[in-house]
């Protein structure tokens, strides 16, 4: 069976960001902010209704990239510096670690319960998950200043990140990871250290055993491969491992061109996958923030013609 799925975030609409704009220069309210997410939100979850996505996100409009505003409610970690997010036009504020980090009081789990309560209304029968930076690519993107090595401080994060996820009104726990495909980031190019890639394995199969993952990679195949969990690989920069057997999800739709893909074609790239999997996801193969939204809207709506065979 063939059910697609979106990965991540979606473009932030143009009213919302206008929204924004207005909040940080003291012209819109608090209160008025937190009604245009929901409302944004809303028309994102019919959308995704529309264009049959059966597992969906919230689209992240409140975060400004996969890593803020989580890893500002960590202690142990300011947040400095611009980087750009591997070879993309797509910037991200680095975690600049300097003492030993802990979960502090945060919002998350009271925006998936938004969220959890407009899907409801709007799209009962799709499946919502949580979307969090994965221990291991957000190591590689800290710049780490307190612990010995990535590794711990991978094992660290995990720590953060096991709390939080007992706390969200989710099934499943989307965590983005593509530093277990693409190691290298700016923030760490020129460091010689690397995140051990069986503590890597060990990490995220612990977490799975809090609650359920949907582990995304891209950029490339993945080096590691987490048992139990939902592996979601980039088939256009990358492959699916011959030796992987667990729940697959297969990025088939380049989010990094607008040029769009025959349904026909992606049908007939699947068909050899379903002859090993009962089950394959589909999605986008990363991001959607780097296409024009009405472009990624309609490369969502191909993904939904793909479904149900």
């Amino acid at each position: 069976m063939i059910v697609p799925a979106l990965i991540g975030s979606l473009p932030r609409p143009i009213g919302l960001a206008k929204k924004l704009e207005q909040y940080y220069i003291g012209r819109l309210d608090e209160r008025k902010l937190e009604e245009a997410y929901r409302e944004y939100t809303r028309r994102a979850f019919e959308k995704l209704r529309d264009a049959k996505i059966k597992v969906i996100t919230d689209g992240l409009y409140r975060w400004d990239d996969i890593f803020n505003p989580f890893i500002r409610f960590i202690d142990g970690i300011e947040v400095n510096g611009l980087f750009k997010f591997y070879e993309n036009n797509f910037f991200y504020r680095s975690p600049v670690v300097r003492g030993e980090i802990a979960l502090k009081e945060n919002p998350i789990p009271e925006w998936i319960s938004i969220a959890q309560e407009i899907k409801e209304d709007v799209y009962p029968e799709a499946t919502l998950k949580a979307v969090l930076p994965g221990p291991v690519t957000l190591a590689y993107h800290s710049i780490n200043e307190y612990y010995k090595t990535l590794t711990d401080l991978a094992e660290a994060y995990a720590q953060v990140i096991g709390e939080l996820i007992k706390e969200l009104d989710v099934k499943i726990v989307e965590l983005q990871e593509p530093s277990l495909a693409a190691e290298i980031s700016e923030a760490t190019k020129n460091i010689e250290d690397r995140v051990d890639k069986e503590v890597a394995k060990n990490i995220i199969e612990d977490l799975g055993r809090i609650k359920k993952l949907w582990v995304v990679t891209y950029f490339g195949t993945p080096q590691v491969l987490p048992e139990g969990v939902i592996l979601n690989v980039d088939l256009i920069e990358g492959s699916v491992p011959e030796e992987y057997s667990g729940e697959i999800g297969l990025g088939i739709v380049d989010a990094r061109t607008t040029k769009m893909e025959r349904a026909d074609r992606l049908r007939d790239k699947i068909r050899k996958y379903l002859a090993k999997f009962e089950t394959i996801y589909v999605t986008p193969n990363t991001l959607l923030d780097f296409l024009p939204e009405s472009v990624a809207w309609k490369k969502l709506r191909l993904l939904g013609r793909l479904g149900g065979e």
